[in-house]
């Protein structure tokens, strides 16, 4: 039906063009979209080495479907497929959507709005995991999805319209293909959503466009983070307005929050801390940062959305080097953001420190000392604290839901406006656990609380 030469981007236009033509006239109309709304189907002739999963990118955003697994499992049923098996020359009914276009809404918060959240990566999202964990997370007391838009393989999660990531590949392989959509439909279940965007740790960019990366002074670097070039120049102007245009794109589609990550330098030594702009030495580490926050709050400043930033949970300790290495200074990055997000894991502080011994095996005291460092640091600023804390069983000998409660203890203070359970392969069968039990603990004391205004 299509020439199999054809390149990806030619071949999804005429595919919607043809499914606008052919849908309505070819096979009759059917309701297949979940929520009701009225649909057509195309007839699909699958090409030598196509699969179910590539056709459905193909005609993603063109259905009702959220997720790419959603599509699929429509393309089955509609099909009568059992399993993943397709063959060349064999005609698919693909459920196209005739609905318009769904509008962006946003659900605005405050900066201190209590956050009670979990993050998920682009492949929960891409299938019926995304529905299980939200299930989990409402039962359990949440409110907040933290979901991947660019991750630290510099892929988008999203056909997005940005030029620079077309051009370098970003937008490949999208696994939502509608955002708005999604953005409404978690709305709809009273969540406020936040999407994190990796910046400056983006090897795909520094990859395709090698005049961006950053390279250690000394190649034979042995430091964990300058192995590989997968970091690009934090202060080139390319750079910049790459990850603002992506911000921007963001907001118009109507997310709550934007929450930078690898909002940083590297912890090594670049060529970059070399150069001299205009016979003048260059800008800081941290004059660098602070200018691209500047840049970014003006950037997002008409749109109703939270600015949020993931921070390395050891710079509220004082370290003057791991401030200077990073540029994150806390003061100064509280000025041009709503909310600052330590990344508070315990089993990631080196041992000893400070007087403890093994901060990995201290959760509550590491938390808690932690965020009262950084309520110290933010007391004169409007900018509110919500930690990251550790979901995952890296570093921790006796993993369990005790070792999540306890940080959820420490973090339920006034000092902090709620937290975000981290878990990059958003396995949280025990953080289920341990909230399942702090949700019995305040019932407990608010039963006794209650008995005890009664009986006086």
């Amino acid at each position: 039906m299509w020439c199999p030469n054809l390149n990806g981007a030619l071949k999804t236009v005429l595919y919607a063009w043809a499914g606008l033509l052919l849908g309505v006239l070819i096979v009759p109309r059917a309701d297949f979209a979940s929520d009701g709304s009225n649909t057509s189907v195309f007839c699909h002739c699958v090409s030598s080495g196509e699969s179910l999963n590539k056709i459905a990118q193909h005609y993603l955003s063109l259905t009702d479907a959220i997720t790419l697994g959603e599509l699929v499992r429509k393309i089955r049923q509609l099909n009568g497929i059992q399993g993943s098996v397709i063959y060349p020359d064999q005609r698919l009914l693909i459920p196209l959507a005739e609905s318009s276009p769904v509008k962006a809404t946003r659900a605005p918060k405050k900066p201190d709005y209590e956050v009670r959240g979990i993050y998920m990566n682009r492949y929960s999202m891409a299938c019926e995991k995304m529905t299980r964990l939200l299930n989990r997370l409402l039962s359990s007391g949440g409110n907040t999805v933290v979901l991947d838009g660019k991750d630290m393989t510099g892929r988008l999660s999203y056909p997005s319209r940005v030029v620079l990531a077309n051009e370098i590949g970003a937008t490949a392989n999208p696994v939502i293909g509608n955002l708005p959509r999604l953005f409404n439909h978690l709305h709809q279940r009273g969540l406020h959503v936040c999407v994190r965007l990796v910046l400056f740790y983006d090897p795909l960019l520094a990859a395709k466009k090698p005049e961006l990366a950053l390279n250690p002074i000394r190649p034979d670097d042995q430091q964990q983070e300058a192995t590989k070039t997968v970091w690009v120049n934090p202060g080139h102007s390319i750079v910049q307005e790459y990850n603002l245009d992506i911000a921007r794109e963001l907001a118009e589609m109507g997310v709550d929050e934007i929450q930078f990550d690898y909002v940083r330098f590297p912890t090594f030594s670049t060529v970059v801390d070399r150069e001299c702009h205009q016979g003048q030495p260059a800008l800081t580490r941290h004059n660098v940062i602070t200018n691209f926050l500047a840049q970014a709050r003006t950037a997002l400043a008409p749109y109703e959305v939270l600015l949020s930033l993931d921070v390395f949970g050891i710079i509220a300790w004082g370290r003057l080097e791991d401030m200077e290495m990073t540029g994150q200074k806390i003061r100064d990055l509280a000025e041009q953001c709503d909310v600052i997000c330590p990344m508070i894991y315990p089993s990631h502080f080196h041992k000893p420190f400070q007087t403890i011994a093994d901060p990995g095996t201290e959760p509550f005291l590491m938390v808690s000392e932690t965020c009262r460092r950084f309520d110290s640091l933010l007391k004169d600023s409007k900018t509110r604290l919500r930690p990251w804390i550790q979901a995952f069983p890296y570093g921790v000998e006796n993993f369990s839901e005790q070792y999540i409660l306890e940080q959820l203890r420490a973090v339920d203070q006034p000092s902090s406006r709620g937290w975000m359970l981290w878990s990059a392969g958003n396995a949280y069968d025990v953080a289920w656990k341990a909230l399942s039990q702090l949700n019995s603990e305040r019932l407990d004391t608010k039963t006794a609380s209650a008995k005890f205004l009664l009986y006086y």
